[in-house]
C-alpha cells in the first residue's frame, strides 16, 4: 500500500498524468494520452491504476464542482497531488444506487457551520480507496439539509487528516475494508463520520454557497443537482475502457507468445487448429475493444464542449464502461485457460490481472445498471423509427427496441443484448473506409455471434484462425515491452522455472 501512494507521487510529480489532461481542462487535448497512460498503468498494476483513478475522480469533482476560488485555492494541491484525495461517494447499503445516499450534511445556524454525519450503518463510505491512511482529503457525496429542508446531493471537501498518514480528525471513524478478493495494495477503507464539523466553505460552490447571514442559495434547481453532481463519472467509465482494453491486450500476447514457445509432441502448441481457433477468438475481442474505443473517444472529442451533448456522452460512457469490462475480463479468463497450469502462476500475470480485474464490472456502476441506462435511452429515443439500418448491430438494435415497445417493457437479456448491438455498430462505423485484411471485418462481426444470435445474427463461416492472421493481430495487440515480465513470454521460460532443480546444492 505504501509503495503505491509513493508510486502515485512518482507519477504525478514527472507529470505523467493528472486531471489538467482531462476534457474541459488546459491541456486537454492530451486527453488520449492520459487513456494510453493510464491503460498501460491498469494492465501492469490494477491496484495502483485505481488509487491513481480514485485521485483523479475525487480532483475532477473539486474542479468541476467547485467556485473559481476554490478551484484556484486547491487546484495545485490535487494536480501535483501535493495531497492524496478519496473519492467519498459509494456507501455500504446503497452501493452504485447513489441518488438514495444516507450521508447527511446538515446547516447548524447557531455556529453557521456544516455537520457531516453518518446518520446508520448503511451510511458508511464504504470502498473508498486511499482512504485507509494516506488520504488528506474525502471528497463527499452527501444530502445538504438547510432548516429541515433536503436540498439534494453536494459535494463536500472534508479534511480527514492533516498529513498524509497521520492521525484522523475528530469527528471520523475508519476501518480497512480488506480482505479484498484483488487489488490488495490499493488501501480500501470504510469511513463514519459522527457528527463532524466543517466550515461552510467545505461545500462545493460552482451552483450552491450560503450568504454571510446563513441563507442557502443556489443557481441550479433542486431537480437538477443530482445530475449535475455526477458529471465526474463521465470520463472516469472511459479510463476503464482503457484499463481493460490493455489488460485483454497483454493477456492476448503473452497467450500468443505462449502458443509460440510451448512445444507438443507435433510441434509448437500454435500449429494446432483447434487451439488456434480459440486464440484468434481472443484476440478479436481485444481487437474489438481497441476499436470502440477509438470510436468512443472520438465523440467525447468532438462532442465534450456541447453541453447540450452530455447525455449521448453519458450514454457513450455507460456502453463503454461495461462492454469494455465484461468483454475484457473474458479475454483475460480465457487467455488463463489457454496457457493451462502456467496461466495460473502468478510470475505470468494472467490470473493476476484476472483476480485484480474482477472488480472492474462493479466500479464505476454496476454494468447490469450501465445497459439498463443504455436501453432505456433507446426506447425513449429510438434511432431507426425513420432512418433505415445499414450493418447488423443498427438492424438488431432496432428490433429489441420493438420487442421492448410491444411488451412495454424490457428484460435484462434485451438491455445487455441492446447494448452489444450498439457497441457492433461503433465498431462497424470505425472500421469504415480503413484498409482492413481480407475477412476481418467479417470476423469481428462473428465476436459478437455469441452475444447476439438469439437476435439472428449469425456466421456460418469459421473465422480464418491461420497462423499468419494470429500473427499479424499479435503484432496488432502487442504492448509496451515494460508491460510484459511473464517468463513464458521468452522462449526459455522451462528453463527459468526449473533452474532451482539443476543448481548446484
Amino acid at each position: 500500500m505504501d509503495l503505491t501512494i509513493r508510486r502515485m507521487h512518482a507519477i504525478f510529480n514527472a507529470g505523467v498524468i493528472n486531471n489538467d489532461m482531462w476534457l474541459g481542462q488546459p491541456d486537454e487535448s492530451h486527453f488520449r494520452a492520459l487513456c494510453e497512460q493510464i491503460g498501460v498503468i491498469g494492465a501492469y498494476d490494477y491496484a495502483l491504476y485505481s488509487s491513481l483513478v480514485d485521485h483523479m475522480i475525487a480532483a475532477n469533482a473539486l474542479l468541476t464542482q467547485g467556485s473559481p476560488e476554490q478551484v484556484a485555492r486547491y487546484r495545485d494541491e490535487v494536480i501535483q497531488m501535493r495531497a492524496v484525495y478519496a473519492f467519498g461517494c459509494t456507501e455500504i447499503a446503497s452501493g452504485t444506487d447513489v441518488r438514495n445516499l444516507k450521508t447527511t450534511v446538515t446547516y447548524d445556524p447557531a455556529r453557521h457551520c456544516l455537520v457531516l454525519d453518518s446518520p446508520c450503518a448503511g451510511a458508511c463510505k464504504y470502498w473508498i480507496g486511499n482512504s485507509l491512511y494516506a488520504a488528506q482529503v474525502a471528497m463527499v457525496l452527501a444530502r445538504l439539509q438547510v432548516n429541515g429542508e433536503d436540498q439534494g446531493h453536494h459535494w463536500f471537501r472534508v479534511v480527514i487528516r492533516d498529513t498524509e498518514n497521520g492521525p484522523l480528525r475528530s469527528g471520523v471513524k475508519v476501518m480497512a475494508c480488506d480482505p479484498k478478493g484483488g487489488i490488495h495494495a490499493n488501501q480500501v477503507g470504510g469511513l463514519r463520520f459522527c457528527q463532524m464539523q466543517l466550515n461552510t466553505d467545505a461545500l462545493l460552490q460552482r451552483h450552491a454557497r450560503f450568504t454571510r447571514n446563513g441563507q442557502f442559495v443556489s443557481d441550479l434547481p433542486k431537480n437538477e443537482r443530482f445530475i449535475n453532481a455526477l458529471e465526474t463519472f463521465l470520463q472516469e467509465r472511459l479510463l476503464l475502457m482503457a484499463a481493460s482494453r490493455l489488460g485483454a491486450g497483454l493477456s492476448a500476447h503473452l497467450a500468443y507468445q505462449f502458443a509460440r514457445h510451448r512445444l507438443t509432441q507435433a510441434g509448437p502448441l500454435l500449429g494446432n487448429p483447434l487451439f488456434r481457433q480459440r486464440l484468434y477468438n481472443v484476440q478479436l475481442k481485444a481487437l474489438a475493444l481497441k476499436y470502440l474505443e477509438q470510436a468512443i473517444l472520438e465523440r467525447f472529442e468532438a462532442q465534450w464542449p456541447q453541453t447540450e451533448r452530455r447525455k449521448d456522452l453519458h450514454i457513450l460512457a455507460a456502453l463503454s464502461k461495461c462492454i469494455g469490462t465484461w468483454m475484457g475480463l473474458e479475454v483475460i479468463a480465457q487467455c488463463r485457460e489457454l496457457c493451462g497450469s502456467q496461466g495460473f502462476h502468478h510470475y505470468n500475470q494472467i490470473v493476476t490481472l484476472r483476480m485484480d480485474f474482477e472488480i472492474s464490472p462493479t466500479f464505476a456502476g454496476d454494468n447490469s445498471v450501465m445497459a439498463y441506462q443504455v436501453i432505456k435511452d433507446a426506447l425513449s429515443r429510438p434511432r431507426f423509427d425513420r432512418v433505415a439500418p445499414c450493418n447488423p448491430g443498427q438492424a438488431i438494435e432496432r428490433s429489441i427496441v420493438r420487442q421492448c415497445r410491444d411488451a412495454g417493457d424490457f428484460s435484462h437479456p434485451q438491455a445487455v443484448g441492446l447494448t452489444y448491438a450498439r457497441a457492433l455498430d461503433l465498431i462497424i462505423q470505425a472500421l469504415e473506409g480503413q484498409p482492413l485484411e481480407p475477412g476481418l471485418l467479417r470476423d469481428l462481426i462473428a465476436v459478437f455471434v455469441a452475444y447476439l444470435h438469439r437476435w439472428g445474427l449469425a456466421h456460418d463461416d469459421e473465422p480464418c484462425a491461420s497462423i499468419a492472421r494470429i500473427a499479424c493481430l499479435g503484432d496488432w495487440l502487442k504492448p509496451p515491452d515494460e508491460l510484459v515480465d511473464a517468463p513464458i513470454a521468452k522462449a526459455d521460460y522451462i528453463q527459468q522455472f526449473t533452474r532451482a532443480l539443476y543448481e548446484d546444492q
